[in-house]
């Protein structure tokens, strides 16, 4: 398994029963319960709040009731529970399955009441017992009239060894042989040397024989008091939060540890009240823009805009590619492109607000700055790895339904037939929008080059526009095409020049608003063949980082291929097209310059002959 995700598909699960609510809690203390303390990460903490959400949903007996039936491995979820119900704590502590070293460290951390239950486990070694005797919980699983009646009778035999009598589930302590038969009252024997113990009746998980008995017991029992020292001394001398040698952590359930530095983000969305103070950020921590005021033009302010953006905030007008200057912590210092849109109250029309998303400005013909953490090769290679992977079960998706449609399996009511072919057709759908993925990164690394040819760019880009017609037509919008008459051949496959032409025209007629007035231009230049396209007032508005974004989406219409995947990713693609036939695709202001190079000539048929 490449990717494990059973975690976020519980997570992604709608409960609306106790019935539901009951399994979701078993499948994530099932997985919750296998995560090593040292793992734990931001999303384990997500799904510890969705088990307190469940908790919350069910009575303390039926939490404990699910409890009870999964063990677990995990010191968090017993310690989590163990802040809950008597019946959920002790149904917790009951389906634990820790370590010696666990229980050590988990124990003083836990209620009172807590510990109480966890007397009642026959597997407790004695460093265990110990630690619960100092706490004060020393009434142990073995009932007290058993305790009453422990008496041990001894007589001086020749090929008898002398049995002590012992603690309940406690290492047994040797008494001397008396020279004649006594009755020994129960009683807390007086400690001895480790290597004077005498074989007797050992506790659970030891043999008894000779060879290996006691004195494994002693070696193992050292062997512990070397392992809890060497990690009291690390947790001594290192860092607060940082893990034992062993793998315990200090403290639990929850240990600081130093994270590595995130990323800057490259886009951040705020909302402000009708003053044009911040109110919330999605940024983590939003305190570092909560209480700022974006819509100030004086440079001297640590927070700054344009005149642009203080004019349209004083007009309550949309803001298009707003300049922001930030003076603060390093993940929103900086320059920042704005983008907002007025908000105002149903009940009247107050003006309550602007939405704003910032974007990190990107110089033109410079690649975003962010380094690399493998080679690009690698990123694509386990890119297609992992689509690979994904068409398998959407294959296996899309052929089921089409034998339900085509009542292959026998005969299929008209609505699960419906059904069938809606999920046939969305599987197609997701299974183009994979190839185009794939076809992207195969480009970008130079993984794929397309086929070599020749094509008319005059006869394909008239016959795409006259296709294009109809739909801008019903929107009134006013095109102007300039297409030469002679014929323009490039140095591009038919087939590969009508693809990548089709998808920079249906985005340009996915975003073109009613009324709009667009240009399109194909003229021959000294080099190349030279299409100029006019953007719409939705895209030249953007940046180039936007505009090439994979999350500006397109319009749902039947026309626009690349609608599933986005304008941005569309337009990026056309541009990796063009690219690998040796062209260029550049925005110039508002316009999209579509450059492809002239066939080279061909060579004379002398030289061919020869």
């Amino acid at each position: 398994m490449i990717v494990d995700d059973r975690l976020e598909t519980v997570l992604r699960t709608h409960v609306a029963s106790k019935t539901a609510a009951k399994t979701q809690l078993r499948q994530l203390v099932d997985l919750l319960g296998t995560v090593p303390l040292s793992a734990w990460s931001a999303r384990h903490a997500t799904a510890l709040q969705r088990v307190d959400s469940l908790a919350g949903m069910l009575s303390d007996e039926e939490c404990a009731a699910v409890l009870r039936v999964v063990p677990h491995r995990s010191a968090v979820l017993v310690y989590h529970f163990a802040q809950g119900g008597p019946r959920t704590a002790s149904a917790a502590v009951s389906a634990a399955r820790l370590s010696t070293e666990d229980w050590l460290a988990l124990i003083p951390r836990l209620p009172t009441t807590t510990r109480g239950f966890v007397r009642h486990r026959s597997d407790l070694g004695e460093p265990v017992r110990e630690l619960l005797s100092r706490l004060g919980v020393d009434d142990f699983l073995l009932p007290e009239p058993a305790r009453k009646e422990a008496a041990v009778t001894t007589a001086p035999t020749s090929n008898a060894t002398p049995v002590a009598p012992f603690a309940p589930f406690a290492l047994p302590e040797p008494v001397a042989p008396s020279p004649e038969s006594v009755t020994v009252p129960f009683e807390e024997p007086a400690p001895q040397p480790a290597t004077e113990v005498a074989p007797a009746i050992l506790p659970t998980g030891f043999h008894s024989d000779a060879e290996d008995g006691i004195g494994a017991i002693v070696r193992r029992i050292e062997a512990f008091r070397r392992k809890r020292k060497e990690r009291d001394d690390a947790a001594t001398s290192d860092k607060p939060g940082q893990p034992h040698p062993d793998g315990i952590a200090p403290r639990l359930p929850f240990a600081e540890e130093d994270t590595p530095a995130r990323p800057a983000p490259l886009s951040i969305d705020l909302r402000t009240d009708a003053n044009g103070t911040v109110t919330s950020a999605g940024i983590d921590p939003p305190g570092m823009l909560v209480g700022t005021h974006p819509f100030c033009a004086n440079t001297v302010a640590p927070v700054h805009c344009d005149a642009d953006m203080e004019r349209a905030f004083r007009h309550r007008q949309p803001i298009r590619a707003g300049q922001l200057h930030i003076e603060g912590a390093p993940a929103v210092a900086g320059h920042w492109q704005a983008d907002g849109t007025p908000l105002f109250a149903p009940d009247g029309g107050r003006f309550t607000g602007y939405l704003l998303r910032l974007r990190r400005p990107l110089t033109l013909g410079a690649a975003p700055a962010v380094a690399p953490t493998a080679p690009a090769s690698n990123e694509a290679d386990r890119l297609r790895q992992l689509l690979h992977e994904l068409r398998t079960p959407i294959n296996a998706i899309q052929g089921f339904a089409e034998m339900i449609q085509s009542q292959a399996l026998g005969s299929t009511p008209h609505q699960y037939r419906a059904m069938a072919a809606s999920i046939a057709s969305d599987a197609a759908q997701i299974l183009a929008g994979f190839e185009e993925v794939e076809r992207l990164v195969k480009l970008e690394s130079h993984a794929l080059t397309l086929e070599p040819g020749e094509a008319d760019a005059s006869a394909i880009v008239a016959r795409m526009v006259e296709q294009l017609l109809p739909v801008l037509n019903t929107r009134n919008v006013r095109l102007a095409v300039a297409i030469s008459p002679t014929p323009l051949p490039v140095a591009m496959a038919a087939e590969e020049l009508e693809r990548s032409v089709w998808r920079v025209l249906s985005v340009i007629a996915a975003s073109v608003a009613p009324g709009e007035r667009l240009t399109i231009a194909l003229d021959s230049k000294t080099d190349s063949v030279l299409l100029t396209i006019a953007l719409p007032a939705a895209l030249y508005r953007l940046d180039d980082t936007a505009l090439f974004a994979p999350d500006v989406a397109g319009s749902t219409g039947s026309f626009t291929a690349p609608a599933m995947l986005g304008n941005g990713f569309a337009l990026r693609l056309a541009r990796a097209e063009f690219e690998a036939a040796t062209g260029t695709l550049v925005r110039e202001g508002e316009r999209l310059l579509i450059a492809l190079p002239h066939p080279a000539p061909s060579a004379p048929a002398s030289a061919a002959q020869a």
